[in-house]
């Protein structure tokens, strides 16, 4: 047995598990989400049976992990109030995983320079505006700016002002993106060697 089927395998069995402890206990929140879990873990297969997109298997185990981490652990448990760290390493894990799925959709289409162009042409709009958005962000923390309207006032210590729109949305979402940039890079930097 290959080592993605089985750890697929032990990944489902730990899911419904779980879903029925906490049947048992009554806790249908973390029942659902489990079973979402449970749902979302066969999504590379059926994007394989369905589009033909064939995922790898280290991007599928790194979605799987993905999965467990946010919407069982993080969400349920109470993983992302635990430790300040956690959200921060799902998104890294994202941009390391999410770079295979990537790389699948463009090996399926039957006219790759076609789907090479599109997808090129959508992702690289997509990342200069994340870019700017980031740059605007950290122009905003170093400057005390507001480029990005998330503060009622200019000055703020860490900038978490009382006084702030939102103060720890815009904060989290930057930083979210930062570490999925980090994490697509090193992910890409690898590919490049390896393919």
């Amino acid at each position: 047995m290959n080592i993605m089927i089985l750890f697929q395998f032990v990944f489902r069995c730990f899911s419904i598990a779980f879903a029925f402890y906490y049947l048992i206990k009554q806790e249908y929140k973390i029942m659902g989400s489990l079973i979402l879990v449970l749902a979302l873990s066969f999504l590379p297969e059926v994007s394989a049976w369905l589009m033909g997109i064939v995922i790898g298997p280290v991007s599928t185990i790194i979605y799987l992990i993905i999965l467990f981490m946010a919407l069982y652990l993080g969400d349920c448990i109470g993983y992302y109030d635990r430790y300040w760290w956690w959200d921060r390493t799902i998104h890294f894990l994202s941009g390391v995983g999410f770079t295979g799925f990537g790389a699948a959709i463009v090996k399926t289409n039957a006219d790759p320079r076609k789907a090479i162009i599109l997808l090129f042409g959508f992702t690289f709009s997509m990342t200069l505006h994340v870019i700017w958005e980031v740059m605007e962000y950290i122009n905003d923390c170093l400057t005390h700016g507001n480029a990005q309207r998330w503060q009622k006032i200019h000055a703020s210590v860490n900038h978490v002002s009382e006084k702030a729109i939102q103060p720890a949305g815009l904060v989290d979402t930057m930083n979210d993106t930062i570490c999925c940039m980090i994490g697509a890079g090193i992910a890409s930097i690898i590919r490049w060697f390896v393919l």
